[in-house]
């Protein structure tokens, strides 16, 4: 049904580039009583925690809901729960888009566990993902270390256009271990298996 109505929809559909993006978020819903799975969350209120997902519909469009997963105000958005949302939005997705290449998982830094990273990686999901992260002291300490020459304009995902006042730059560290290459073009040109370009910093 997804299929039919987004090729209905023509250009304006979510996967009119070529490739999804989900956007997977936990959100906050209070509770003025005491209700089934109410607990206090980690922002000092009372309540649910349900973790979400939406297929981004561009610029000017709204968020396609895929996923809703129920959990209780004291759930963070790690393991295993932000997994089973997922699966629970690829499975809304048309089947070419469940895996590979063509979809892309967005989520902040609450999700950004390692066993979560490490199953959109695995062989037979390969899931690009897009994982926001805490700036530490140290981590702005190194970025403000960075060349000027060595940063590029970031580019708008949706309509090509240059975003004003952002830049990026890709950096490389080792492979984790017993973490095997998986396709040739994963690695950077000239470098063996254990090196691949895996962040993209902003500033």
């Amino acid at each position: 049904m997804r299929a039919r109505e987004w090729k209905l929809v023509g250009a304006s559909s979510p996967d009119a580039t070529g490739q999804v993006i989900i956007d997977l978020d936990g959100v906050l819903v209070p509770a003025h009583s005491d209700k089934q799975d109410a607990a206090a969350t980690w922002k000092k209120s009372y309540g649910h925690h349900p973790l979400m997902g939406f297929v981004d519909q561009g610029r000017g469009g709204a968020r396609e809901p895929v996923a809703a997963l129920l959990c209780p105000g004291n759930a963070a958005a790690t393991p295993p729960p932000i997994t089973s949302a997922t699966r629970l939005a690829l499975a809304q997705l048309p089947k070419r888009y469940r895996r590979g290449r063509s979809t892309l998982i967005r989520t902040d830094s609450a999700s950004g566990a390692h066993e979560f990273v490490a199953w959109l990686a695995k062989r037979g999901t390969r899931l690009p993902h897009s994982v926001g992260m805490t700036i530490t002291d140290t981590i702005q300490f190194a970025v403000l270390k960075v060349p000027a020459c060595a940063w590029t304009p970031a580019v708008d995902e949706q309509g090509g256009e240059i975003r004003e006042g952002v830049w990026t730059r890709r950096t490389r560290r080792r492979r984790p271990q017993g973490l095997a290459a998986r396709d040739p073009d994963d690695r950077p040109q000239g470098t063996s298996a254990p090196g691949r370009p895996v962040t993209d910093h902003r500033r």
